[in-house]
Protein backbone atom coordinates (compact mmCIF):
# COMPACT_ATOMS: atom_id res chain seq x y z
CA UNK A 1 0.00 0.00 0.00
CA UNK A 2 1.62 3.31 -0.37
CA UNK A 3 0.37 6.75 -0.02
CA UNK A 4 -0.23 7.54 -3.87
CA UNK A 5 -2.69 4.52 -4.58
CA UNK A 6 -4.36 6.48 -1.37
CA UNK A 7 -4.31 9.72 -2.61
CA UNK A 8 -5.86 8.22 -5.89
CA UNK A 9 -8.27 6.26 -4.02
CA UNK A 10 -9.88 9.41 -2.14
CA UNK A 11 -9.79 11.16 -5.46
CA UNK A 12 -12.06 8.96 -7.07
CA UNK A 13 -14.37 9.55 -4.06
CA UNK A 14 -14.78 12.97 -4.25
CA UNK A 15 -14.63 13.24 -8.27
CA UNK A 16 -16.87 10.64 -8.21
CA UNK A 17 -15.48 8.88 -11.16
CA UNK A 18 -11.96 7.23 -12.47
CA UNK A 19 -11.26 10.04 -15.33
CA UNK A 20 -12.07 13.22 -13.14
CA UNK A 21 -9.65 11.67 -11.01
CA UNK A 22 -6.85 10.48 -13.46
CA UNK A 23 -7.24 14.19 -15.04
CA UNK A 24 -7.06 16.02 -11.22
CA UNK A 25 -4.03 13.65 -10.89
CA UNK A 26 -2.18 14.44 -14.06
CA UNK A 27 -2.23 10.51 -14.30
CA UNK A 28 -3.32 8.30 -17.33
CA UNK A 29 -6.67 6.63 -16.75
CA UNK A 30 -4.69 3.09 -16.80
CA UNK A 31 -1.93 4.18 -13.73
CA UNK A 32 -5.56 5.27 -11.77
CA UNK A 33 -7.37 1.66 -12.60
CA UNK A 34 -3.89 0.22 -11.62
CA UNK A 35 -3.67 1.72 -8.02
CA UNK A 36 -7.15 0.57 -6.87
CA UNK A 37 -6.65 -2.80 -8.58
CA UNK A 38 -3.18 -3.07 -6.62
CA UNK A 39 -5.22 -1.49 -3.28
CA UNK A 40 -7.92 -3.99 -3.66
CA UNK A 41 -5.37 -6.93 -4.43
CA UNK A 42 -3.40 -6.09 -1.11
CA UNK A 43 -6.61 -5.70 0.96
CA UNK A 44 -8.61 -8.82 -0.63
CA UNK A 45 -11.59 -6.93 -1.37
CA UNK A 46 -13.64 -4.38 -3.49
CA UNK A 47 -13.88 -1.07 -2.54
CA UNK A 48 -16.20 0.25 -5.32
CA UNK A 49 -19.04 -0.97 -6.64
CA UNK A 50 -21.28 0.25 -10.18
CA UNK A 51 -24.99 0.71 -10.30
CA UNK A 52 -26.31 1.46 -13.38
CA UNK A 53 -23.78 5.31 -14.14
CA UNK A 54 -22.88 5.79 -10.58
CA UNK A 55 -20.00 4.72 -8.67
CA UNK A 56 -20.22 3.87 -4.98
CA UNK A 57 -18.25 3.10 -2.12
CA UNK A 58 -18.27 -0.95 -0.54
CA UNK A 59 -18.47 -0.91 2.93
CA UNK A 60 -14.78 -1.84 3.17
CA UNK A 61 -14.21 0.79 0.61
CA UNK A 62 -15.93 3.47 3.48
CA UNK A 63 -13.59 1.92 5.80
CA UNK A 64 -10.73 2.13 4.18
CA UNK A 65 -11.48 6.18 3.08
CA UNK A 66 -11.62 6.72 6.91
CA UNK A 67 -8.17 5.52 7.19
CA UNK A 68 -6.53 6.87 4.23
CA UNK A 69 -7.74 10.21 5.64
CA UNK A 70 -5.72 10.03 8.22
CA UNK A 71 -2.54 8.38 6.92
CA UNK A 72 -2.22 10.71 3.98
CA UNK A 73 -2.72 13.57 6.97
CA UNK A 74 -0.01 12.05 8.56
CA UNK A 75 2.24 11.65 5.82
CA UNK A 76 1.33 15.38 4.80
CA UNK A 77 2.25 16.73 8.43
CA UNK A 78 5.60 14.58 8.18
CA UNK A 79 6.64 15.95 4.97
CA UNK A 80 5.36 19.57 5.90
CA UNK A 81 7.72 19.00 9.46
CA UNK A 82 10.84 17.67 6.86
CA UNK A 83 10.29 20.07 4.37
CA UNK A 84 10.93 22.83 7.36
CA UNK A 85 13.70 21.13 9.10
CA UNK A 86 16.09 23.58 7.54
CA UNK A 87 14.90 25.58 11.25
CA UNK A 88 17.39 24.44 13.53
CA UNK A 89 15.88 22.11 15.76
CA UNK A 90 15.98 18.85 18.03
CA UNK A 91 18.50 18.26 20.76
CA UNK A 92 22.60 19.18 20.83
CA UNK A 93 24.81 17.41 23.37
CA UNK A 94 27.92 19.75 23.65
CA UNK A 95 30.81 18.62 26.22
CA UNK A 96 32.82 21.54 27.86
CA UNK A 97 35.24 22.15 30.26
CA UNK A 98 33.31 24.40 33.43
CA UNK A 99 35.79 27.29 32.87
CA UNK A 100 35.07 27.60 29.48
CA UNK A 101 31.03 27.49 29.73
CA UNK A 102 31.13 29.63 32.77
CA UNK A 103 33.74 32.26 32.14
CA UNK A 104 34.13 32.44 28.33
CA UNK A 105 30.77 30.80 26.33
CA UNK A 106 27.86 32.07 28.32
CA UNK A 107 27.12 35.10 26.21
CA UNK A 108 27.25 32.78 23.00
CA UNK A 109 25.39 30.22 24.72
CA UNK A 110 22.36 32.64 25.35
CA UNK A 111 22.53 33.98 21.88
CA UNK A 112 22.15 31.05 20.80
CA UNK A 113 19.17 29.76 22.68
CA UNK A 114 17.90 33.11 21.70
CA UNK A 115 18.02 32.59 17.80
CA UNK A 116 16.98 28.87 17.77
CA UNK A 117 14.45 28.40 21.15
CA UNK A 118 13.71 25.02 18.83
CA UNK A 119 16.66 23.51 19.59
CA UNK A 120 17.17 21.67 23.29
CA UNK A 121 20.90 22.67 24.34
CA UNK A 122 22.40 20.05 26.71
CA UNK A 123 25.56 21.10 28.35
CA UNK A 124 27.66 18.45 29.79
CA UNK A 125 30.66 19.32 31.69
CA UNK A 126 33.67 17.19 32.08
CA UNK A 127 37.15 16.50 30.78
CA UNK A 128 38.70 16.30 27.16
CA UNK A 129 39.42 12.78 27.68
CA UNK A 130 35.88 11.48 28.55
CA UNK A 131 34.35 14.48 25.79
CA UNK A 132 36.79 12.28 23.09
CA UNK A 133 35.27 8.92 24.03
CA UNK A 134 31.23 10.13 23.76
CA UNK A 135 32.41 11.87 20.70
CA UNK A 136 33.42 8.61 19.12
CA UNK A 137 30.84 6.50 20.20
CA UNK A 138 28.30 8.94 19.23
CA UNK A 139 26.78 10.05 22.58
CA UNK A 140 27.83 13.59 22.27
CA UNK A 141 27.18 15.85 19.25
CA UNK A 142 30.12 18.44 19.56
CA UNK A 143 32.67 18.96 22.60
CA UNK A 144 35.25 22.01 23.47
CA UNK A 145 38.74 21.30 24.54
CA UNK A 146 41.46 22.90 26.78
CA UNK A 147 45.14 21.06 25.08
CA UNK A 148 48.18 22.58 24.50
CA UNK A 149 47.47 20.57 20.85
CA UNK A 150 44.52 18.16 19.38
CA UNK A 151 46.49 15.85 16.87
CA UNK A 152 43.31 13.11 16.63
CA UNK A 153 43.05 12.13 13.19
CA UNK A 154 39.47 11.55 13.79
CA UNK A 155 38.32 14.45 15.21
CA UNK A 156 37.24 17.81 13.40
CA UNK A 157 38.83 20.35 14.79
CA UNK A 158 38.28 24.08 14.94
CA UNK A 159 40.81 26.29 16.71
CA UNK A 160 38.89 28.84 18.76
CA UNK A 161 41.62 30.60 20.70
CA UNK A 162 44.90 30.85 23.11
CA UNK A 163 44.28 30.42 27.00
CA UNK A 164 46.87 31.44 29.26
CA UNK A 165 47.29 29.50 32.62
CA UNK A 166 47.94 31.93 35.96
CA UNK A 167 49.30 31.41 38.79
CA UNK A 168 47.05 33.68 41.50
CA UNK A 169 47.05 34.00 45.47
CA UNK A 170 45.18 36.00 47.92
CA UNK A 171 46.74 39.49 48.09
CA UNK A 172 47.84 38.81 51.80
CA UNK A 173 50.16 35.71 50.44
CA UNK A 174 54.01 35.71 51.14
CA UNK A 175 54.51 34.64 47.90
CA UNK A 176 52.77 38.03 46.68
CA UNK A 177 56.08 39.74 47.34
CA UNK A 178 58.30 37.77 45.40
CA UNK A 179 59.86 39.25 41.77
CA UNK A 180 59.48 36.13 40.03
CA UNK A 181 58.84 32.56 40.90
CA UNK A 182 59.69 29.40 39.63
CA UNK A 183 58.97 25.80 40.02
CA UNK A 184 61.42 25.36 43.44
CA UNK A 185 59.09 28.25 44.66
CA UNK A 186 56.44 25.81 45.14
CA UNK A 187 58.33 23.95 48.02
CA UNK A 188 56.34 23.72 51.23
CA UNK A 189 53.39 25.40 49.48
CA UNK A 190 49.69 24.67 49.52
CA UNK A 191 48.21 23.82 45.88
CA UNK A 192 44.59 23.69 44.84
CA UNK A 193 43.88 22.33 41.71
CA UNK A 194 40.87 21.50 39.80
CA UNK A 195 39.92 17.73 40.18
CA UNK A 196 39.56 17.18 36.52
CA UNK A 197 42.89 16.06 35.05
CA UNK A 198 43.22 19.03 33.44
CA UNK A 199 46.13 19.19 30.27
CA UNK A 200 47.66 22.14 32.47
CA UNK A 201 46.83 20.62 35.47
CA UNK A 202 48.89 17.38 34.66
CA UNK A 203 51.55 19.67 32.65
CA UNK A 204 52.53 21.26 36.43
CA UNK A 205 52.36 18.12 38.25
CA UNK A 206 55.04 16.55 35.24
CA UNK A 207 57.11 19.84 36.28
CA UNK A 208 56.88 19.60 40.16
CA UNK A 209 58.04 15.31 39.78
CA UNK A 210 60.87 16.03 37.68
CA UNK A 211 62.31 19.29 39.54
CA UNK A 212 61.61 16.89 42.64
CA UNK A 213 59.59 19.76 43.98
CA UNK A 214 56.91 18.41 46.67
CA UNK A 215 53.89 21.23 48.25
CA UNK A 216 52.95 20.69 51.53
CA UNK A 217 49.34 20.17 50.87
CA UNK A 218 47.97 19.61 47.56
CA UNK A 219 43.80 20.11 46.98
CA UNK A 220 41.86 18.58 44.37
CA UNK A 221 38.45 20.62 43.85
CA UNK A 222 35.80 20.00 41.24
CA UNK A 223 34.35 23.52 41.05
CA UNK A 224 36.86 26.48 40.22
CA UNK A 225 34.52 29.04 41.82
CA UNK A 226 35.04 27.13 44.99
CA UNK A 227 39.04 27.50 44.11
CA UNK A 228 38.74 30.85 43.93
CA UNK A 229 36.85 30.93 47.29
CA UNK A 230 39.66 28.84 49.10
CA UNK A 231 42.10 30.97 46.92
CA UNK A 232 40.84 34.23 47.98
CA UNK A 233 40.48 32.98 51.62
CA UNK A 234 44.29 32.55 51.34
CA UNK A 235 44.30 28.89 51.70
CA UNK A 236 46.87 27.73 49.26
CA UNK A 237 47.76 28.77 45.77
CA UNK A 238 46.47 27.75 42.49
CA UNK A 239 47.04 27.91 38.33
CA UNK A 240 43.63 28.92 36.44
CA UNK A 241 42.73 30.10 33.50
CA UNK A 242 43.48 34.03 33.05
CA UNK A 243 39.17 33.99 31.71
CA UNK A 244 38.47 32.81 34.62
CA UNK A 245 39.71 34.92 37.19
CA UNK A 246 39.80 38.13 35.38
CA UNK A 247 37.19 39.42 37.44
CA UNK A 248 38.73 38.73 40.88
CA UNK A 249 42.14 40.17 39.56
CA UNK A 250 40.75 43.13 38.15
CA UNK A 251 38.52 43.64 41.99
CA UNK A 252 41.77 42.89 43.43
CA UNK A 253 40.61 39.84 45.60
CA UNK A 254 43.20 37.79 43.34
CA UNK A 255 46.92 38.83 42.86
CA UNK A 256 48.30 37.12 39.56
CA UNK A 257 52.01 36.16 40.72
CA UNK A 258 55.63 36.26 39.10
CA UNK A 259 55.48 32.96 37.32
CA UNK A 260 59.16 32.44 35.61
CA UNK A 261 58.63 28.48 35.29
CA UNK A 262 57.80 26.54 32.09
CA UNK A 263 54.60 29.17 30.30
CA UNK A 264 51.68 26.95 30.62
CA UNK A 265 48.89 27.80 27.97
CA UNK A 266 46.45 25.78 26.27
CA UNK A 267 44.49 26.15 23.19
CA UNK A 268 40.34 26.25 23.17
CA UNK A 269 39.09 23.99 20.41
CA UNK A 270 35.61 22.93 18.56
CA UNK A 271 35.92 19.31 17.30
CA UNK A 272 33.21 16.91 16.42
CA UNK A 273 33.80 13.10 14.74
CA UNK A 274 34.84 13.21 11.31
CA UNK A 275 31.59 10.85 10.57
CA UNK A 276 29.17 12.65 12.62
CA UNK A 277 26.33 13.77 10.57
CA UNK A 278 25.80 17.94 10.83
CA UNK A 279 22.23 18.52 11.10
CA UNK A 280 21.06 21.63 10.63
CA UNK A 281 20.98 22.98 14.72
CA UNK A 282 24.99 21.88 14.93
CA UNK A 283 25.76 23.42 11.45
CA UNK A 284 24.02 26.34 12.93
CA UNK A 285 25.91 26.42 16.44
CA UNK A 286 29.16 26.24 14.64
CA UNK A 287 28.63 28.93 12.04
CA UNK A 288 27.59 30.86 15.23
CA UNK A 289 30.88 30.13 16.51
CA UNK A 290 33.09 30.95 13.30
CA UNK A 291 31.09 34.39 13.04
CA UNK A 292 31.47 35.37 16.79
CA UNK A 293 34.87 33.88 17.44
CA UNK A 294 36.78 33.48 14.23
CA UNK A 295 35.52 36.05 11.92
Amino acid sequence: MEIRQLRTFMSIVKLGNFSQAAQFLAYTQSTVTTHIQLLEKELNTVLFERFGHQLMLTTDGERLYDYAEKITKLAEDAKNELDNSEVPRGPIIIGMPESLCVYSLTDLLKEYTSLYPNVELKIKFGIGSDFRNLLRKNMMDLAFFLDPKMKEIDLVNKFLWSESIVMVASPSHTLTKSIELGVQDLQEQKLIFIDSGTSYQTMLKDELAKANVRPKTILEICQIQTIKQFVISNLGISFLPLSAVKEEVEAGTLIVLPWRGTEFQVNAYLAYHKDKWLSHAIQAFIKLIHDRLLA
